[in-house]
């Protein structure tokens, strides 16, 4: 099951999903024109059997990209407008209050709720166990909420002790 961790590492990696599709293209273009068929060092098993696994991942990525669009489009018209900004603009906390006109705790309660609300869709979602195996097989993805879940501790922690 998700939590409000991972639904925040899913608005935090969503924009980067394209860059990591794009990168895996270049890598594979690259991979292919270098090594062809004709490299001494690799054989061409070795290169195709490199591209096939690096075209299942980028067809993971897409399909992580699948399964939260699908998510947010079942939201409250609220939650969507917020994680729409989250998703694809690297804007801080001021600047979804000026572009939504709220005060600052208005705001933070609102992306509070929308990421518990994209938890739940997510969690009720038929494609559950795929975007737990996607998100447990790129390590990278496990550092981002390493570093959310952190962040949110600390936070916690800090307003307990004021």
């Amino acid at each position: 099951m998700l939590d409000i961790y991972d639904s925040e590492t899913i608005v935090k990696i969503y924009r980067m999903l394209k860059k990591k599709c794009d990168a895996i293209d270049r890598f594979i273009n690259n991979h292919s024109l270098y090594y062809g068929t004709d490299c001494l060092e690799y054989g061409a098993a070795d290169v195709f059997e490199n591209i096939i696994d690096l075209m299942e991942r980028k067809n993971q990525l897409i399909n992580l990209k699948i399964i939260v669009d699908s998510a947010v489009k079942s939201l409250d018209v609220s939650a969507k407008k917020l994680l729409y900004i989250k998703m694809n603009y690297n804007i801080s906390m001021d600047e979804v209050c000026s572009i939504l006109e709220m005060k600052e705790r208005t705001a933070f309660r609102w992306v509070e709720r929308a990421f518990n609300e994209l938890a739940q869709a997510l969690n009720k979602s038929k494609y559950l166990e795929k975007l737990e195996s996607i998100m447990r097989s790129e390590s990278w993805i496990k550092d981002i909420k390493e570093n959310v879940k952190d962040r949110r501790q600390a936070l916690k922690y800090r307003a307990v002790s004021v």
